[in-house]
């Protein structure tokens, strides 16, 4: 609930001289710029020296207090493949539409200072692997997933979101390395058009909204991807754009029928699994 107290991330600040204990949607808080920021962390059960991946998720509008989806299957995979589940909560912050920012200015970087800081903050305390940090989300989350893919894409080693999309024209979208992207969408989400462009509500600041291939597009040529591929499946079509700079790859699963809730699987495969496939093939140089 909203009335939980939050606690400060704190401890003995050892890294990977000393084992990682398990916890779960624990809450935390930490003061930057005025502002008190807060996340749930769920921590494997690990010995010292460990590395361990980082997957940030971001919730949809008005879910700040919920669950992410499939947060059980994420947690144990957590303890199996050795990651860092988080949930960063959002703050309503004026100019932000909804709960996180979108098509960031440069003089309104607060989301993007708080991720950053988060994942500077967690290698504090924990023996993070900085090659293998990850982001998902959900709805509006997944479309602030793409504002860290323009901004953060020199710390993040994939992205893979649910039901979002991006701004037609981003204020700023500077790849200083490249970033593999997947996208997860159903052609029947009635909130997230999946074949048409459509207005941000009410504000200007957003602009127009990509429809998804032209998102997949967006992204393929950001990456200068070379190679296609395109394969019916039984949920839908799985696209994949290969022959990337750095190595990248920009895939999208078209789930045919499916509205904007997020789905339990993807082609019989459980979409946490789905999702963490895609980050567990990709870390930094």
């Amino acid at each position: 609930t909203d009335s939980e107290p939050a606690q400060q991330l704190s401890g003995v600040a050892a890294a990977c001289t000393a084992p990682s204990a398990a916890q779960s949607r624990t809450l935390l808080e930490f003061e930057l710029n005025g502002m008190t920021r807060q996340f749930r962390l769920t921590t494997p059960e690990s010995p010292a020296g460990t590395k361990l991946a980082v997957v940030l998720a971001f919730h949809g509008g008005g879910g700040r207090w919920d669950q992410f989806p499939q947060f059980g299957k994420f947690r144990e995979l957590g303890q199996e493949a050795n990651f860092i589940f988080v949930e960063p909560l959002s703050e309503v912050q004026a100019p932000n539409e909804g709960e996180w920012i979108l098509n960031t200015p440069a003089d309104v970087t607060h989301d993007i200072e708080f991720v950053s800081a988060l994942l500077d903050k967690l290698a504090v305390y924990y023996c993070v692997d900085p090659k293998r940090l990850y982001a998902t989300g959900y709805s509006l989350g997944s479309m602030f997933t793409y504002e860290l893919a323009c901004h953060l894409n020199d710390r993040f080693a994939a992205i893979a979101s649910y039901a979002g999309t991006m701004p037609v024209t981003p204020i700023s979208c500077d790849l200083k390395e490249p970033i593999p992207i997947m996208h997860l969408h159903g052609t029947a989400d009635s909130i997230i058009s999946y074949d048409n462009q459509w207005d941000w509500k009410a504000w200007d600041v957003v602009g127009t909204m990509m429809n998804i291939p032209g998102l997949v597009t967006y992204w393929k040529d950001k990456n200068n991807c070379s190679d296609s591929s395109d394969t019916a499946t039984a949920s839908g079509k799985h696209i994949v754009h290969q022959g990337c700079d750095g190595g990248a790859r920009v895939e999208h699963h078209r789930i045919d029928g499916q509205g904007h809730w997020w789905p339990n699987t993807i082609d019989g495969v459980s979409t946490h699994q789905v999702v963490w496939n895609f980050f567990n093939s990709f870390s930094k140089p």
